[in-house]
């Protein structure tokens, strides 16, 4: 695939016409269907829904399942307006799960506001209530929560659980720094699968490919580091995704668009509007909310 199939966040009527057809042929034999510019949808009774939303540099996606919540990570502090109103757009009053994949200010800043808005079941995080360090706001997350009466829960390296039909695995590195040790979520739904991929360095990515080397696959890869950083060749081998979200803006993410060109790989840039990914159990289907206007560095 040239370049040119790559303009998934362009603005104008004739460039989304354009993208959308090329996008369209793209992935019309692959087990996911690709509509470049479409209004954001609430979830269905069924089937398994992901939504990415719109943070720059941040992570902070819903995962609901058969009707069940999951909120995988809560970007940063300031985020907070943006993931309610889009949790509002889409119907959301309860989170059942919210999981924490590492406690930096970008992965759970906006988890105590959003605690006081919405009703949260529970709360999960993958590493110790003492943890401290830079950017890092675990005892601050959890003292709030637990003033709110928010269960937390303690997740490691292997652990399971459902939400809805989908089977939720955790995969953790237990060295390096916080980003080397954040954890990934395997979601599989049926017959597909997403991976959601933290911040995981090329070196937790090679000891958690060598960890789970046949675990990994899924047609969809969220990219470790918002997009920022490199891919261990087994790892991405191992996952073998068919589309690639990036939660940073084209402009801090050349060398992972470089990668994903040369693989073939078709990515949409969180940054220029909500991405949702459904899937019945046997295909997926992806679609971006554009943004009429997006920041500079989000382009």
């Amino acid at each position: 695939m040239n370049s040119h199939k790559r303009g998934l966040g362009a603005r104008g009527g004739l460039a989304l016409a354009l993208a959308a057809l090329l996008c369209l042929s793209a992935f019309a034999a692959q087990a996911l269907e690709l509509q470049c510019h479409a209004p954001l949808r609430p979830p269905e009774p069924r089937g398994l829904s992901l939504y990415v939303m719109p943070l720059l540099g941040a992570d902070c996606m819903l995962v609901v399942a058969d009707g069940q919540t999951l909120l995988v990570d809560m970007g940063k502090d300031m985020d907070y307006p943006v993931i309610r109103d889009h949790l509002r757009r889409l119907g959301i009053h309860t989170i059942d799960l919210a999981f924490n994949t590492h406690p930096h200010s970008d992965h759970v800043g906006a988890m105590p506001q959003l605690a006081e808005e919405f009703k949260v079941g529970r709360f999960l995080t993958a590493f110790p209530a003492d943890v401290a360090g830079p950017s890092v706001f675990q005892k601050r997350t959890l003292t709030r929560l637990e003033a709110l009466g928010v269960p937390v829960e303690r997740v490691s390296d292997g652990d399971r659980f459902t939400l809805g039909r989908a089977q939720c695995l955790v995969m953790q590195n237990a060295i390096g720094d916080m980003n080397a040790r954040s954890a990934l979520l395997h979601i599989s739904y049926g017959e597909t699968a997403l991976l959601l991929a933290a911040d995981v360095d090329v070196f937790a990515q090679n000891r958690i490919y060598r960890a789970y080397p046949d675990a990994l696959r899924a047609q969809v890869l969220k990219y470790p580091h918002h997009g920022t950083g490199d891919l261990d060749s087994g790892f991405f081998k191992a996952v073998s995704p068919e589309f690639t979200i990036i939660t940073h803006g084209s402009g801090d993410s050349k060398k992972s668009q470089c990668l994903l060109d040369r693989w073939d790989i078709p990515y949409m840039f969180a940054t220029r509007g909500v991405i949702t990914v459904h899937s019945d159990g046997e295909k997926l289907f992806v679609s971006q909310d554009l943004m009429d206007h997006f920041p500079e560095q989000a382009q």
